[in-house]
Parts: structure tokens; sequence; C-alpha cells
């Protein structure tokens, strides 16, 4: 971080950012990420999570830039606030996915250690094809697929998630869809990226 950004306050900062100066808000993010790192790891015990829950909150911070006041000139009591909320959906969506394996049938009985295997490298290979594929999504379209496809929200609720019109958030998952397809071949991903969850439109 520049010395010149590092002794101004968040408030002088901002305005810099809503200027367009994109490295001011990397100096915002450098100042703020571990506090809200640590916040994060109070709301939820696995760390991994907890990154992407900073992660969400500093993309939201950005993407709702034009929206965010500042509390005493700082950015921090907006973050917060802003954690907590991205937490209690990842908790909501952690606690449905659970449900849902909770009623899941029990599984078949295991086929030969060759037919496995072949399924193993199969399986290996497809998440590392929607790994890449998802890796070239931008920040917009990859908070859809997140919500929609991964947490599998309700379109509603992600359209309120993400401040869009429901129309809006229609638009964009069908053209993520499209997207991830074009990069994609694998029948199974495939079949992952448009067929929709129970309980969507």
């Amino acid at each position: 971080m520049p010395e010149t950004q590092r002794n101004h306050d968040d408030e002088v900062l901002w305005q810099q950012v809503l200027c367009g100066v994109e490295t001011c808000f990397a100096a915002l993010y450098v100042r703020h990420r571990p506090r809200i790192l640590r916040k994060a790891l109070t709301l939820t015990a696995d760390a991994a999570e907890a990154e992407d829950i900073t992660a969400a909150a500093f993309l939201e911070l950005w993407r709702r830039r034009a929206e965010v006041r500042l509390v005493d000139r700082s950015l921090l009591p907006w973050l917060y606030a802003t954690t907590r909320f991205i937490a209690l959906n990842f908790d909501r969506a952690r606690r449905r996915r659970e449900i849902a394996f909770a009623k899941t049938p029990p599984p078949e009985p295991l086929p030969d250690v060759a037919t496995t295997a072949d399924e193993s490298i199969d399986g290996q290979r497809q998440a590392r094809a929607l790994d890449d594929a998802l890796s070239q999504l931008g920040p917009a379209d990859l908070a859809v697929v997140r919500l929609c496809l991964l947490d599998e929200l309700p379109l509603a609720q992600a359209a309120a998630a993400l401040s869009v019109p429901l129309g809006t958030l229609k638009s964009r998952l069908h053209r993520v869809r499209a997207k991830l397809q074009g990069m994609l071949t694998s029948a199974f991903v495939l079949w992952w990226c448009l067929t929709p969850a129970a309980g969507w439109g």
C-alpha cells in the first residue's frame, strides 16, 4: 500500500474509490481484511468458509459501493454488518444441505474396484473442468452461480440477496448457464448447469 494511502482514513480513500481509483479499494481491502476475517471466524467454525465469507463481504462492498455509508469515517461498521448477514446466509445454506443429505437414501452396494476407480477418475476430471470454468467467470456471474447453483437459493431470495430485480437475475442465470455450457463438455456437469433445482422459478 502506498504511504500516502496508508495514512489516509477510510473516508478519504472511499471518496477516491467512488471516483474510480481502484488502488484505493485495494488499500481498504488490505487494511480491513484481517479484522473481517477474524469476525467471520467468530461466526463459523470452518476456516475455509470464513475465507469465503470474507471474500463475499468485500465483493458486496464493491458491488454496492454507491449505497455504502461510513460511520465515524470508517467502513468497518458496514463491513461487520454485511459479514454477519453473509454468515447467516451461509449457515442457512449449510443447514439445507444437511437436511437434504439426511433425507438421502442409503447408498447402493459398492461396485467392483475397477468400476469405482474409473468413476473416481471421471469425477475428478469433471470437478477440475468445473473449477476451470468457474475461474473464468467474473465476480457478478460467480455470485449468481454461488447463490443459485451451489447454494440452491430460490430465485426470489437470490435476487433479494444480490439487490437486483427477479427478471434481471433470471437473465443473468440464463446467460451464465449458457456460458458454462459453452466451456464444458462433461454430460454430468452440463446436466448440473442446465437443470434447475427444486423450488426455483
